[in-house]
């Protein structure tokens, strides 16, 4: 109130918006800027220890001391083990699982384009074979049906469009059963990087950029050429 010419008058103040306050965090649960971060630490861990050991010898306990963090972490993001292996997976799979699925789209797809796709995602991906042998091989229960069914519903279609545009070109043997031929791409396709250490150590192997452009082609013709130096020579033999 102030006092102007001898009369008193009501002057407003201006009001002060309330200060925003930042909502608090739950116990134990990050920042929005580390949320993020805490979530890949724990999916690289959980794919390292997955890679080693088979999925029921691998604890969450395991999963959160490899990644530094609370155990209540694993649980935050993906409510149980079962939840963060899938979400692993998810990471690992999806980019050769798109390549897979884009690729058998193809009318023209030739085995050598498979071949070389196949080996340049598992160059980017080198845990993927691991886990699709593991889990989706030896391992039991619902995670090997899961990676199974992931297995083959991705590099099935492809494998079987190039292996069938082949046939139809004429580049491939009229006898020749598709679904064996399968079995025996898919073990050279995945062999090298499931003993991989081994050949390197053993073999002196590379998979530098150079040494997978020579896999990729040695791949391609052993399969599609054999092994033999003459070709004439009778099957039954």
């Amino acid at each position: 109130i102030r006092l102007i010419n001898g009369r008193s008058k009501l002057e407003r103040q201006p009001v002060m918006a309330p200060k925003r306050k930042e909502p608090k965090r739950g116990r134990g649960r990050p920042s929005i800027k580390d949320d993020d971060q805490v979530r890949l630490k724990l999916l690289h861990a959980a794919a390292e220890l997955f890679a080693s050991y088979e999925y029921r010898a691998v604890s969450i306990r395991q999963i959160s001391a490899k990644a530094g963090v609370n155990t209540a972490m694993v649980h935050y993001y993906f409510t149980d083990k079962a939840g963060m292996y899938n979400a692993m997976m998810e990471q690992v799979s999806l980019p050769v699982e798109k390549m897979l699925n884009e690729i058998a789209k193809r009318d023209d797809l030739s085995i050598e384009e498979f071949i070389d796709s196949f080996i340049s995602a598992m160059t980017e991906n080198p845990w993927y074979p691991i886990f699709i042998v593991r889990e989706g091989i030896i391992g039991e229960g619902p995670i090997r049906d899961a990676t199974s069914e992931r297995l083959r519903s991705a590099m099935g279609p492809a494998m079987f469009r190039a292996l069938e545009n082949d046939r139809i070109n004429g580049r491939l043997r009229e006898d020749l059963d598709l679904s064996l031929v399968t079995m025996t791409l898919s073990s050279m396709l995945t062999f090298p990087f499931l003993v991989r250490p081994l050949m390197e150590k053993v073999l002196g192997l590379s998979f530098d950029k150079k040494g997978l452009k020579q896999l990729t082609a040695h791949t391609t013709d052993v399969l599609l050429h054999g092994i033999r130096e003459n070709q004439n020579i009778s099957r039954e033999q």
